[in-house]
């Protein structure tokens, strides 16, 4: 088994672990954040299963960055909701409290590891055949800093000249002029 496999199944295990764990008290973490990580994860399988694809690496790199900030966006909007509900409520003492604390640690976790293997897998990606030029907008062309040029298109541009020979002789007269081919009826 190559490297890359084996860290792509070691990312796909962690984080699959960590959103286990960060979704173990319930009223704390929305639905959404279960179906966003699960579905992020179920890229990772793709991508573990088709292992010369670029596009399921890619799918999954992008998907992965996606989560990274719908995480920031979840754990900013629902942790104060969270504190309320299990900190600051008497009747939630004890194992509640101490439940909600070690999902919000989990969730916490998830979030710093996952720019972290966002590099990982760009790296996998990479690995895969896949290149700066891929990240190109229909319409606009390769975005400028990637690395893609315009003149490497699959497409020919017709405002260009085509390549002429620069051989000395033209391609549509092949004989010097005043000079007549060579028949083979004369001898020399």
């Amino acid at each position: 088994m190559n490297p890359p496999q084996v860290t792509l199944k070691l990312i796909v295990f962690f984080h699959f672990i960590f959103t286990t764990w960060a979704c173990m008290a319930q009223p704390f973490l929305p639905i959404s954040y279960v179906y966003m990580n699960l579905f992020v994860l179920s890229l990772g399988v793709w991508s573990i299963v088709h292992h010369e694809s670029s596009e399921a690496a890619l799918m999954f790199l992008l998907c992965h960055v996606f989560s990274i900030l719908q995480d920031i966006i979840l754990l900013g909007i629902y942790e104060p909701r969270g504190y309320t509900y299990f900190e600051s409520n008497p009747k939630k003492q004890g194992s509640s409290r101490n439940e909600y604390r070690f999902s919000l640690g989990m969730a916490i976790v998830n979030l710093i590891v996952k720019p972290i293997t966002a590099f990982l897998l760009y790296r996998i990606y990479r690995d895969r055949g896949g290149s700066y030029s891929d990240f190109n907008i229909p319409g606009v062309g390769n975005l400028p800093g990637f690395g893609g040029s315009p003149q490497h298109s699959a497409y020919e541009n017709i405002d260009t000249p085509a390549p002429t020979n620069s051989g000395g002789m033209d391609d549509h007269q092949p004989y010097e002029t005043g000079q007549q081919p060579y028949s083979g009826s004369e001898k020399h």
